[in-house]
């Protein structure tokens, strides 16, 4: 007679029971490292799309040979977290033409800390210079932070996204 070798019911449950914890207990910390990755990239992005405007924004300035604004929230009420846009004011008729309009990701978090503080709107005149406007742009998204700083010429450097530390957002 041969013998027949396997696994009981028994020891077959408890090896899912193991696995399966081990699986929900990875899981997490996947997740975990994923949505950190997520949030550091989206930070990149966005801090990208407010540089390629204040280029931009400077630029056309000098081009066009007037001011041109950069101003903060979708309605240019200083909410930067909720985007910008882009416009200037067309000589004699004074309306307003538009050249970009951004929304940030919704849970991405911008404030200016600056002088003056409570900007709404950074403006560049003819001659590229942002008229003694500068500060930092800092940007918040889940644990990380970075800063966009502007300085009184116009012209601005980036910061690479970090671990939030105490003062940070």
């Amino acid at each position: 007679m041969s013998h027949q070798h396997g696994f009981s019911l028994l020891e077959l449950l408890c090896v899912l029971a193991i696995l399966s914890i081990l699986a929900y207990a990875g899981s997490a910390q996947f997740l975990t490292v994923s949505q950190n990755a997520k949030d550091k990239s989206t930070i990149k992005i966005e801090m990208k799309r407010l540089s390629n405007a204040l280029t931009q924004a400077r630029q056309l300035a000098v081009v066009s040979g007037r001011a041109s604004f950069l101003c903060g929230g979708v309605h240019c009420d200083g909410d930067w977290s909720s985007g910008f846009r882009l416009y200037q004011i067309q000589g004699v008729s004074g309306a307003e033409k538009k050249y970009r309009h951004i929304t940030f990701n919704a849970l991405l978090d911008v404030s200016w800390r600056g002088f003056p503080s409570q900007k709404k709107q950074i403006e560049f005149h003819f001659n590229g210079l942002s008229g003694y406007q500068n500060g930092t742009f800092e940007f918040c998204l889940g644990t990380w932070q970075a800063n966009l700083i502007l300085n009184q010429s116009g012209r601005f450097y980036t910061s690479d996204p970090q671990e939030k530390n105490g003062e940070a957002c």
